[in-house]
């Protein structure tokens, strides 16, 4: 494993361990370890394999997306491509997840500017269908309105200016003229070339549907954590609490949202009349089998992407 993701990890995981002893002091770890002794601990695998469904349903999308834009990788090295850049779900946003493409011109020579923005897109593709899957919890609970209208703001200027192919290829010419910049010229135009293609309505129809299928599964993931702890809740409003702390936590573009997406979570749970102890249980399992569930699997991951063949040359994996 690289230094600096080891020192990364570390850090989150020290921050983690601090945050969730203030956690268990908002809640009183006698309350906590009560509601952790109640929790049905054979639902906890059911947990872990839907939200691994998630991954595999993504996985279908990232391989659209390199096909897409013409690159050709065998499945297997694929899957432990995409696997290890969940590694990476502790960086803001998750888009360290960049580092996937790092990994495929170490074993394919992709150039890194034709393939980093399919981590674009799935990001983007991402945010789509949880708002898909938050917005009827919008409308029927009144609350966190402001912060999906924004995100869907956001998200809609960036693919119209993605689109509005005259205005970026200007402004790409105005960039190749600062001096700093110039010698990037051709990466960014690369880039911008594969974000132009993916972002298309023909691409984002696919993607979105295959990110909100996949993202329901880790909604049914974080309900049957809460319905594990005996919790009388729905499964609409623990989506929309799930979807909404998890934009909350993406918006902060703190490390893995670390904070703001337990601090949302546990604080919604407890204003829909959970008691402090099952609202910080529950958001302590949701973020297990959501949060570090993902980095366990990436570091998996990362560990068999060293036995793959490196460097088959230029071309061989390409279309």
């Amino acid at each position: 494993m690289p230094q600096h993701l080891r020192r990364n990890l570390l850090i989150g995981l020290a921050i983690a361990i601090g945050l969730y002893f203030i956690l268990g002091i908002y809640a009183d770890f006698d309350n906590l370890l009560q509601a952790f002794q109640g929790f049905t601990w054979y639902l906890l695998p059911l947990a872990l394999a839907l939200t691994f469904v998630n991954y595999l349903v993504r996985f279908i999308k990232w391989e659209y997306l390199i096909r897409v834009i013409g690159i050709r990788i065998p499945a297997i090295p694929s899957f432990v491509t995409f696997i290890s850049g969940l590694t990476m779900t502790i960086s803001p946003a998750k888009m360290g997840e960049v580092m996937k493409s790092f990994l495929l011109k170490d074993y394919g020579d992709v150039p890194v500017s034709h393939s980093s923005p399919v981590v674009v897109a799935e990001r983007a593709t991402d945010v789509i269908g949880i708002l898909i899957l938050g917005g009827a919890g919008t409308l029927a609970y009144g609350f966190g309105r402001e912060v999906l209208a924004v995100t869907v703001i956001l998200i809609t200027l960036f693919i119209i200016l993605v689109q509005t192919r005259g205005v970026c290829l200007r402004l790409l010419k105005l960039a190749e003229r600062l001096p700093l910049i110039r010698r990037f010229a051709e990466h960014l135009e690369k880039f911008y070339e594969s974000a132009y293609i993916l972002l298309k309505v023909r691409h984002l129809l696919p993607t979105v549907l295959l990110s909100t299928i996949g993202w329901f599964f880790e909604c049914l993931a974080a309900y049957v954590c809460m319905r594990g702890l005996g919790v009388d809740i729905s499964l609409m409003l623990t989506t929309f609490i799930f979807v909404f702390a998890s934009l909350a936590g993406a918006l902060s573009m703190i490390p893995g949202g670390l904070g703001v997406t337990e601090g949302s979570m546990t604080g919604l749970f407890v204003a829909n009349g959970l008691d402090r102890g099952a609202a910080v249980a529950g958001t302590m399992l949701i973020r297990l089998v959501t949060f570090w569930f993902a980095i366990l699997l990436g570091l998996i991951g990362i560990s068999l992407y060293g036995s793959l063949s490196r460097k088959t040359g230029p071309g061989n994996n390409l279309a």
